[in-house]
């Protein structure tokens, strides 16, 4: 059966407790916990007690240790990697089964659309990084999950595919975000592009970021799920029937929007 999460930081940034509450509150059955944006105290990765206590219900569907893989400055993506790595680290006694990135891009910051990103090379090196991060995976039963986007590396689900086929570790799992992969160009095309990484991804796809949006201004901005373009009824049902064990979680949905979008998601999931 789907579960349903939110990225933790879009309820607030706040205590483990108090967020852990909030999130439970809502009726979400996990989180995408980034700890840097989550909590209002750092972390201390030797000592791990307090995310356990709070955060076994609700479950951590996904750390976020997301970083540029491709950024020009080469000190940017070693830091990157040696933070990740942590991640993959602790998962497992979290009993946080994924750790997610996205594939970078090599403007640096922030990780807009260049040219470059969509060149064979710029794959070529995400590919080496990812390898090297599933090593670490691999010992500590964990598991990365990769997420694309258009403006970024991996700007289509057969990017991903050809990540996935080069890296070829059972620890490198997928995220799907279908509006990552949509601009003003191709969003007319997005159940397409959606039917493609199904097709082509779903024995790797773990997670699906739910987000809706509408076109203003010739430009794609993000709105409460249900209030949008997005098929949500078409989605959920194609979630369901290809990949009923994946977590949907919510990125992006804030404010008031949360309990409309719960609501709606639930909703659709029960067959309503």
């Amino acid at each position: 059966m789907n579960r349903v999460g939110i990225r933790a930081h879009d309820i607030g940034k706040m205590s483990a407790q108090a967020l852990s509450e909030k999130v439970v509150d809502y009726g979400f059955d996990g989180v995408q916990l980034v700890f840097k944006k989550a909590f209002d105290t750092e972390l201390d990765f030797n000592d791990l007690n307090l995310i356990k206590k709070h955060f076994t219900t609700p479950m951590i569907m996904m750390l976020g240790a997301y970083f540029n893989p491709v950024h020009p400055d080469p000190r940017e993506v070693t830091q990157g990697i040696d933070y990740f790595k942590k991640h993959l680290e602790i998962a497992f006694s979290l009993n946080a089964k994924y750790v997610g990135t996205e594939t970078g891009s090599l403007m640096g910051s922030p990780w807009g659309y260049v040219e470059e990103n969509h060149e064979q090379k710029a794959l070529d090196d995400v590919i080496e990084v990812i390898k090297d991060l599933v090593l670490v995976a691999e010992k500590k039963n964990s598991y990365i999950a990769i997420e694309g986007a258009y403006a970024h590396v991996a700007y289509s689900p057969k990017r991903i595919r050809e990540i996935l086929d080069q890296v070829n570790s059972p620890n490198l799992k997928v995220t799907i975000d279908l509006y990552n992969f949509l601009h003003i160009g191709n969003y007319e095309r997005r159940m397409e592009i959606f039917e493609e990484a199904l097709s082509i991804l779903a024995d790797e796809i773990v997670i699906f970021h739910l987000k809706d949006f509408k076109v203003l201004n010739n430009q794609l901005v993000q709105v409460g799920l249900g209030q949008g373009l997005m098929d949500y009824p078409t989605i959920i049902k194609r979630i369901k029937e290809v990949k009923p064990d994946a977590h949907l979680i919510f990125e992006g949905v804030t404010g008031d929007d949360i309990e409309t979008s719960f609501s709606y998601i639930k909703k659709l999931l029960e067959g309503k």
